[in-house]
């Protein structure tokens, strides 16, 4: 008994998500994004990390973005706002120091929605764009800060899923892998998990 409930049950789920609803809206949207980040601090030339990859504190991600739907594609320009991510380190001489970075982003991402008009469609997608970095090192002998700020480059690729709650409204969910540039010889990525929300007009 119990068996055929479940079993009635996922095959509901599965028509559910395979079933076209109407044509889903094109046009502007607006989408409001948020998550966690993992930042990962890899050093090659310098001694902040001894060259070694340091996984920096998880923190909060916030972003909000405007773009246009057509059809199989969606073009949108996002600002994205991270919290501040720190962590112990060893630097050279076996001190411990503090480092702390700090992003914000600026992106022209580009998704694929494979299945636009069903009620759950995954998507993939890409952007590019430049991150304001800040990286403050803090020796814990000397408690002086040293502090670099720098625009750099930045790529992300990454892909999710999204459901339709009808023909304007979406939920967006899904990962995302940054490469942030480099600073002071520090080299800054980020795995990304968010979900959001979407309104197309």
């Amino acid at each position: 008994m119990k068996k055929g409930v479940v079993t009635a049950c996922s095959a509901f789920v599965l028509v559910l998500g395979l079933s076209s609803a109407a044509e889903a809206r094109d046009g502007f949207y607006l989408t409001a994004r948020g998550g966690m980040t993992w930042n990962n601090l890899n050093s090659k030339d310098d001694a902040i990390t001894d060259g070694k990859i340091s996984d920096l504190d998880s923190v909060g991600m916030y972003s909000g973005a405007v773009g246009y739907k057509y059809k199989y594609f969606r073009a949108e320009f996002e600002y994205v706002v991270r919290d501040d991510a720190e962590e112990d380190v060893i630097s050279t001489g076996q001190h411990t120091s503090t480092a702390t970075v700090s992003s914000t982003s600026y992106m022209l991402n580009l998704y694929v929605d494979l299945m636009p008009n069903y009620w759950i469609s995954p998507y993939f997608g890409g952007g590019v764009g430049f991150s304001e970095l800040e990286l403050v090192n803090e020796n814990a002998v000397s408690g002086i800060p040293r502090k670099w700020e720098e625009d750099k480059f930045t790529w992300q690729i990454g892909g999710g899923l999204s459901i339709r709650i009808n023909k304007c409204l979406n939920i967006d969910g899904g990962y995302r892998y940054y490469t942030l540039g480099k600073i002071e010889g520090a080299e800054v990525n980020a795995h990304e998990w968010y979900g959001g929300i979407r309104f197309t007009f």
